[in-house]
């Protein structure tokens, strides 16, 4: 392969990487480069030396005594230029330097770049993990943007009361809602990451199995219980005995709210439960009230996600709709706020 041929070969793939690195994109990696024949390369110092050593030499002839007088005349020749064909041999020497030179950087430059070949997929693989991190740390500051607007109406609930414990606090975004407003509060989730999400956010999180939590508590130690989409995770002797543990930790006046999801809407969200295997019990508005009821909890009412709060201080509003018909002046207008609901609320106050 000749010194142009092999040039032209690097310029050709140093301007595909440049078109690829502009693009962006793995799917442009720069083709392959060719195999160069570095014997080839390696060889051809010794080929210009030994050409070089043929200058001014004699051709060889045949016997005769006309062959033979052409010699002896050439050889006067020979003798007569020998002060010029002998510069040539420095000449060719330094020629055979540079190609020598010249070839173990073009086979040292062409296996760098062969190193760089899986370095370059890498590079535009991890730009593209990079999007895609950013792209998913975006989509959770707007989920954690939207839960928090759908639970901001909640804080005023508490207002006063301390400490306030939320109940599966996920990410931490009722925490956040909390601490803005200067109200005492903390969090306990069995999930380690989300803890962790949770401290770097400088909130107080406790990493325990909610249960066990709650049975470790002093009796009428909590202000305020925060317990959102939970519920449905749990099996139904699960459900009872959370109601039954916050009613005897909560302090007297103390407020439970309970968010779950909405086993009565005719929305797509509200149906997910069904074809979501984690969502082991969803449980109906009217069962929720009246186990909050039996466990000495009173002037509950529920609260209507559709899908931002209706109302939740109006007794005879369609938000205080109570699962059985009793929904103020207009029972009608609640069960069409229900049914199109994918969640709701209870909140009790504690006796």
């Amino acid at each position: 392969m000749e010194e142009q041929e092999i040039l032209s070969i690097m310029r050709e793939h140093v301007a595909r990487q440049e078109a690829a690195a502009r693009d962006g994109s793995p799917s442009h990696l720069p083709a392959p480069l060719p195999v160069i024949d570095s014997a080839a390369i390696e060889g051809l110092p010794g080929r210009v030396r030994d050409a070089s050593r043929l200058a001014g030499q004699l051709n060889p002839r045949n016997s005769g005594v006309l062959n033979r007088a052409i010699q002896a005349f050439k050889r006067l020749i020979q003798r007569s230029i020998g002060w010029h064909t002998r510069s040539f041999q420095p000449f060719h020497d330094t020629v055979a330097d540079a190609f020598e030179t010249q070839g173990k950087a073009i086979n040292l430059l062409h296996q760098h770049l062969l190193d760089l070949q899986p370095l370059k997929a890498q590079v535009l693989q991890l730009k593209k993990d990079q999007q895609m991190a950013a792209a998913l740390d975006q989509a959770l500051k707007t989920a954690e943007s939207a839960t928090q607007e759908q639970q901001s109406p909640y804080v005023e609930l508490y207002r006063g009361l301390s400490p306030v414990l939320d109940v599966g606090c996920g990410r931490g975004e009722f925490l956040q809602l909390l601490k803005r407003s200067g109200i005492e509060a903390y969090g306990v989730d069995s999930d380690h990451t989300v803890c962790e999400i949770v401290r770097r956010k400088l909130l107080n999180v406790v990493e325990a199995d909610l249960f066990q939590h709650l049975r470790r508590l002093p009796e009428r130690s909590l202000g305020g219980v925060f317990c959102a989409r939970v519920m449905e995770y749990l099996p139904p002797n699960l459900q009872l005995e959370l109601v039954t543990l916050c009613s005897t930790r909560l302090m007297p006046g103390g407020v439970l709210v309970i968010e779950t999801i909405n086993p009565d809407s005719d929305a797509p969200f509200g149906r997910n439960w069904q074809v979501d295997p984690s969502h082991l019990r969803p449980i109906y508005a009217e069962l929720l009230r009246s186990m909050l009821d039996s466990n000495g909890f009173h002037d509950a009412r529920v609260a209507i996600l559709a899908p931002r709060v209706a109302s939740l201080a109006t007794a005879g509003d369609p938000s205080s709709y109570s699962g059985n018909g009793d929904a103020g002046t207009d029972s009608a207008s609640a069960s069409s706020l229900m049914a199109g609901a994918p969640a709701y609320a209870v909140i009790a106050h504690c006796s």
